[in-house]
């Protein structure tokens, strides 16, 4: 890679860090802890895969939470830098990253997740990384390698992810033929080896956890709690309540522990899971897998309560497409909190650096996020709009179709994410706000590079 490439890439990751700057050290969030002492106690979760603790445990050297969101805001200003190469000429491409890597840090939460010591930041550097190895014209062969190793990790760092991915590459593929027979796009078709190669990718992910599950436990597993949250999300439903009120008196089911609280279930994903001594912990809590499987099981395979999951995860997917409120969470962690302990366990030298961050002065009242989101909520109808004036006039005729194919592709990243992670958990506002900056990038990009034929457009309208 040329040394000006890296400087600008360099400059990216400076402007993406200046969210931690304000703040006055890295974000964390209530599940930090659980990632700090996963990583560092080499421990699999029952809530989460290993392989982000691991991560921060590298990237900290041992030493600092601020080399942790460096590499995060490396690697984020990397994939968009490779990104804006593929649509903009050399000597408009410096100006061009620059100038979008500035926009999205200050008016979007694209920096607000990169700068957190979470893993959420890696779902859009996922989808990018789709995007880049599916259509880039062409890849060196070391720039693929990297490219590979970045997007199996990214892709382990979170359950979600592989499922992500999953589906927004057939999606993808089924609306790119979808629109070359309507001859909407000209644009030159997959090619089978970049189609082959994703998959393998994603075969090797879903092989890759399960050995590091091994390599760390003794245990070739993708995760040891999917079906307590598979519960926690049909008793966020309601489908759990309903499905024990019917079944309860069967045979099969009358040593069901949960059948004794199906008139107290929580009403929601977080008090089902996360409520001390309630009743996900008196019926096994994580250690309850087989009881859980079983029902899981008996809800997918009867009609009803697979309909009915599809329309309440449909309607869940749809209320997340709208609530994409940036800072879910980015409360005070002070002391007896996990991040605080877990911080003054690994970088007790840091303390003092944590306790005085905007985060956690004031009881977090000083990092207050209520004018971003205000701009951020305009900024989302606002791109809205222009995305029905793209599509339901002629500008898309003018404008070049690989623009076109990346803004489908984001649009349809942002649709598959929200199902997707509705369908999975409950309508969280941070599973939407990690992602929902790609549409901004994408129409960023097609109003630079087609700057002049827009410009045209608009003066002929003015004319006529």
């Amino acid at each position: 890679m040329k040394s000006k490439n890296i400087l600008l890439i360099l400059l990216g990751t400076f402007i993406l860090t200046i969210i931690s700057f304000y703040n006055g050290y890295p974000l964390v969030y209530s599940d930090t802890g659980t990632y700090l002492y996963s990583g560092f106690d080499k421990f699999i979760p029952f809530d989460r895969p290993i392989t982000y603790g691991l991560f921060v445990f590298a990237a900290s050297l041992k030493t600092s939470l601020w080399f942790v969101v460096l590499i995060q805001n490396f690697f984020t200003s990397f994939v968009i830098f490779q990104v804006c190469k593929l649509f903009f000429k050399t000597e408009i491409l410096p100006i061009s990253f620059l100038g979008i890597i500035t926009f999205l840090t200050f008016f979007t939460g694209i920096a607000w997740y990169s700068n957190q010591i979470m893993p959420d930041f890696f779902a859009p550097i996922t989808a990018l990384l789709t995007f880049l190895i599916l259509y880039s014209p062409k890849i060196n062969i070391f720039k693929l390698i990297f490219f590979s190793i970045l997007f199996i990790f990214s892709s382990i760092v979170h359950l979600s992810h592989l499922i992500i991915i999953f589906i927004l590459i057939f999606f993808n593929i089924f609306l790119e033929k979808l629109l070359t027979k309507k001859q909407i796009f000209v644009i030159e078709k997959l090619k089978f080896q970049r189609i082959f190669l994703i998959f393998a990718l994603i075969i090797v992910s879903w092989f890759t956890l399960p050995t590091i599950n091994y390599l760390t436990e003794k245990k070739f597993i993708v995760s040891k709690g999917s079906y307590a949250f598979f519960i926690a999300h049909l008793a966020d439903t309601g489908i759990l309540e309903k499905f024990l009120r019917e079944n309860c008196e069967k045979i099969e089911y009358k040593n069901c522990k949960l059948c004794q609280y199906k008139d107290s279930l929580p009403q929601d994903l977080a008090a089902f899971l996360w409520t001390p001594n309630g009743v996900f912990a008196k019926t096994g809590g994580w250690e309850g897998e087989e009881e859980y499987k079983k029902i899981v099981f008996a809800t997918l395979k009867e009609p009803k309560y697979l309909v009915l999951n599809i329309y309440k995860s449909m309607t869940y997917g749809f209320s997340l497409l709208f609530r994409n409120e940036i800072g879910q969470g980015l409360s005070a962690y002070n002391e007896g909190s996990a991040p605080y302990g877990q911080i003054h366990w690994r970088f007790h030298y840091e303390l003092n650096n944590y306790l005085s961050a905007k985060q956690n002065i004031w009881n977090g009242s000083t990092l207050n996020l209520k004018t971003l989101n205000i701009f951020n909520f305009f900024l989302n109808i606002f791109s809205f709009f222009c995305v029905l004036l793209i599509f339901f006039t002629s500008f898309y005729k003018r404008i070049d179709n690989f623009s076109l194919k990346f803004l489908i592709f984001s649009l349809s990243a942002i649709f598959v994410n929200a199902f997707i992670t509705a369908g999975l958990n409950s309508s969280c506002e941070r599973f939407q706000a990690r992602i929902v900056w790609l549409l901004p990038l994408a129409l960023l990009i097609i109003f630079i590079k087609n700057f002049e034929i827009l410009k045209e457009k608009l003066n002929f309208s003015k004319e006529s």
